[in-house]
């Protein structure tokens, strides 16, 4: 059991390692432009490719629940769009983004107990939907902006996002590369370690997610916003699945390595501080690189 857990938590962290996807065309709900086409399907065979796939089905039958909703008053596709949304969050938040880096990242470097590993995926990808639904709310509805003036919009608020988790990044590595993250006192570790996770949480989830901005302006265009709220709420939640699914497999074979390396005499303190420092250096570097490519669409 010990063997298999260290195993997954190497293959998470393998993966949330790989190059993110080319970016979505934003009025397609996810589906990608005609040059990021070509890289998809090169990808079909993969799973990557049929994630794409299947996105790009309930994208589509969300619209047209959407359409239904609206012409017939249907109950079945009020249902339909919710359980439609559920499902497309868990699937989307396997792909690039929604702050699996940060939180695989976070608990690699850092002591945690298991339910904070899924209270931080739970709270990040909440967070994110409401984000989206206050941009929307304020910029499509009380604003009346067009809907590729609410899409750039989103790309500032993505940019202020990163650097705020570049900045609890740096903090991380200020405390590791001085020994202040290892301190004996438990209490006052303990109070640091939960102001780090809210400061973590804040900054992660003020990222609006794109697809809950699509559903939202889908639900504006068939005078059905109170719909798209809820469905956006359905969408956090299954995104809260796969996030909080990593948070947990990161805590947990961070934790099985050390055990391991305790029982086989080597001292795990050193290693945890080095893992403490790729944690930090991986949140820096990471979200270094997503606030550039935040501003080249600013």
């Amino acid at each position: 059991m010990a063997r298999m857990l260290a195993g997954l938590a190497v293959l998470l962290l393998a993966l949330l390692g790989a190059p993110p996807a080319a970016r979505s065309d934003a009025l397609t709900g996810g589906q990608n432009t005609a040059a990021a086409s070509t890289v998809t399907m090169s990808l079909g065979s993969g799973v990557v490719g049929r994630l794409a796939s299947v996105q790009r089905k309930l994208n589509d039958a969300i619209s047209t629940d959407f359409r239904e909703l609206r012409d017939h008053q249907s109950p079945t596709a009020f249902l339909l769009i919710l359980g439609l949304a559920f499902l497309y969050g868990v699937l989307h938040a396997v792909g690039p983004g929604h702050g699996k880096a940060v939180v695989a990242s976070y608990f690699v470097a850092n002591r945690a107990h298991w339910t904070r590993g899924i209270a931080m995926g739970s709270l990040i990808s909440l967070i994110q939907g409401v984000s989206a639904i206050a941009l929307v709310g304020l910029l499509a509805v009380v604003l009346q902006w067009r809907q590729f003036d609410v899409l750039d919009r989103s790309t500032l608020v993505e940019f202020v996002s990163y650097g705020l988790i570049a900045a609890v990044g740096a903090t991380m590595l200020y405390r590791s590369a001085t020994g202040r993250g290892h301190t004996h006192d438990h209490d006052h570790h303990g109070h640091r370690s939960t102001a780090l996770d809210r400061r973590l949480i804040v900054a992660t989830g003020l990222t609006p997610c794109a697809s809950a901005i699509i559903i939202l302006l889908f639900s504006l265009a068939n005078d059905a916003l109170p719909v798209g709220v809820i469905a956006v709420v359905s969408l956090s939640l299954g995104m809260a699945i796969t996030v909080s699914a990593v948070g947990l497999a990161s805590v947990l074979g961070r934790q099985t390595i050390v055990r391991l390396l305790d029982g086989i005499g080597v001292q795990s303190h050193r290693f945890e501080r080095g893992l403490a420092l790729a944690g930090a250096v991986t949140i820096v570097s990471m979200s270094g690189l997503m606030m550039l490519g935040a501003w080249a669409r600013l």
